[in-house]
């Protein structure tokens, strides 16, 4: 029962909201779009873009979506929707687990409140993304693991296999590399040999197998050697390989991310790693070594790929918050303070400069961060976590309605394509492309290129993108007699063919052609 209210408490806090945010580009619209054209061509088994087969990941999440769309329709509510429920379920497990492991509620709840209002979890929990769905089957896949090699049944084993499964179907060999990867080094740190006789590894393979091979094999089948060569070459292997944003390719990029991820619980987690009194902290620094270590030495860097980290940190910090409470430790508390000022002080300036609300996010600022001070000089440390808890979900809620809601506005295409005529029109893009038009329009929308020779790239990421081509020439011939031909203009000064502006929408210009009779 507990459990339930946890999880529509979280719910509560990840569902408002939704149905303003658009989708956006470059990464949402992809993942809606390509459910919205599956859902279309009633083909479950393969994703496709733009009419065409797209091997960027596996099946699970546009499996979700689209279970969504056919309850609630193709809108903006539908597509977050999913993210929203799992990151929920993420949330009212970890209460689960934590009950289980340090066989006490109080600690479970801190980590259930600190993980829902970790910086970055409450932001991709709304995203159109794969990140919360793959969050939660790690998380129960490593959380069953960990209960079975405890010795408290064979079940959690099974369900560990299955979640597994589940990972990989999701975001592809990572969903067992990684689990597997901490298992052993677990094992081999602890010097628990034994863990490897009991967790029967060969049935446990098998009911892994029967869940996230089917859908690979059927793939196989159907698209042969061009699935294998995009899927794992392209998305996987060259991922690891070849760093697709050179810059961030630096070593301590994770080391800088993962704690600021954790706000306002940064302070607290060094603390939890420092004191390091809890019996099952081996296991869970391992997850966070692992993830961080892992994905530091992969050459392609993404905020995201250590998200799941997150899970075995907010139950170091749930530990953590029961035992200052505990022990009455009220200098600790300061840990709380500085982290949260970080925050309202970074929130302030970026939205001064994005959004017209700047002064109500500095006066709700300003009075989250005198309630803790006066919290703390006063004594009462001990109501700081639940304080921090409510002031984070304020914060967020008036975030997402105040800030987010008007800045998604301005990386979508939703406003620039409403002018469009339903049908029969031309529209083309020019520029970075916005796949969000051809979500909200249902337009077949080419990418205009000066020549032939750019359908035909030399970059190595040049499969990532599967948008149809058309050269400017070939294009302004097409059109030249069609009087509603409309050009979607991006980080391009001018079109590329005469055309009268239309209107402005954030990045995006939206332009009508003009023509001859």
């Amino acid at each position: 029962m507990r459990c339930l209210i946890v999880f529509l408490l979280a719910l509560a806090l990840f569902l408002p909201f939704n149905a303003q945010i658009v989708i956006t580009d470059p990464v949402e619209s992809n993942y809606a779009l390509t459910a919205q054209e599956m859902l279309a061509s009633g083909d479950w088994l393969s994703p496709r873009i733009y009419g065409q087969f797209w091997y960027d990941k596996p099946v699970m999440f546009y499996w979700l979506l689209m279970m969504s769309y056919k309850v609630f329709g193709v809108t903006e509510f539908a597509a977050r929707f999913p993210s929203a429920l799992l990151s929920a379920a993420s949330v009212a497990f970890i209460y689960w687990l934590g009950c289980r492991i340090f066989g006490a509620t109080r600690p479970a709840l801190y980590s259930s409140a600190v993980l829902a209002t970790s910086l970055e979890y409450w932001v991709l929990a709304r995203a159109v993304i794969t990140d919360s769905a793959l969050f939660f089957f790690l998380s129960a896949a490593l959380g069953f693991m960990y209960l079975g090699l405890k010795g408290q049944g064979k079940v959690w084993f099974i369900l560990a296999y299955i979640f597994s499964g589940l990972a990989v179907l999701t975001k592809g060999p990572m969903g067992i590399l990684l689990p597997g990867l901490i298992v052993v080094l677990f094992i081999v740190v602890e010097r628990r040999w034994e863990y490897i006789k009991k967790m029967y590894l060969w049935p446990g393979l098998g009911i892994f197998a029967l869940i996230a091979l089917p859908w690979f094999l059927a793939m196989y089948m159907e698209h042969g050697s061009d699935f294998v060569n995009t899927f794992l070459g392209l998305h996987n292997f060259l991922r690891a390989t070849v760093a697709e944003h050179p810059k961030d390719n630096v070593f301590y990029y994770y080391l800088v991310l993962f704690p600021v991820s954790l706000l306002p619980w940064t302070g607290v987690f060094f603390r939890s790693i420092i004191q390091r009194k809890q019996q099952d902290v081996p296991f869970l620094l391992v997850w966070i070594v692992v993830f961080i270590g892992f994905f530091s030495l992969v050459a392609t860097k993404y905020p995201t790929y250590v998200f799941p980290a997150t899970f075995p940190a907010a139950l170091l910090i749930g530990w953590q918050l029961e035992d200052m409470a505990t022990k009455r430790q009220a200098e600790w508390w300061w840990l709380t303070l500085p982290v949260l000022l970080l925050f309202c002080v970074a929130a302030i300036a970026a939205y001064i400069f994005l959004v017209p609300n700047w002064l109500f996010f500095a006066g709700l600022f300003t009075v989250c961060g005198l309630a803790v001070l006066v919290i703390q000089l006063g004594g009462w440390g001990g109501f700081l976590p639940k304080t921090v808890v409510v002031m984070i979900a304020v914060l967020s809620l008036s975030i997402i309605s105040m800030a987010l809601v008007p800045i998604a506005q301005t990386r979508s295409a939703k406003e620039a394509v409403a002018l469009l005529p339903k049908s029969g029109a031309v529209v083309a893009s020019y520029g970075d492309y916005p796949t969000s038009a051809a979500f909200y329009s249902g337009y077949t929308i080419p990418s205009l290129v000066e020549n032939e020779e750019e359908f035909v790239s030399q970059n190595v990421w040049s499969g990532k993108y599967t948008m149809p081509k058309e050269t400017v020439a070939a294009f302004s011939a097409r059109t030249l007699h069609q009087p509603e031909t409309y050009l979607l203009v991006i980080n391009k000064d001018e079109p590329p063919v005469k055309a009268v502006l239309l209107g402005n929408f954030g990045k995006i210009s939206l332009y009508k052609r003009l023509f001859s009779e």
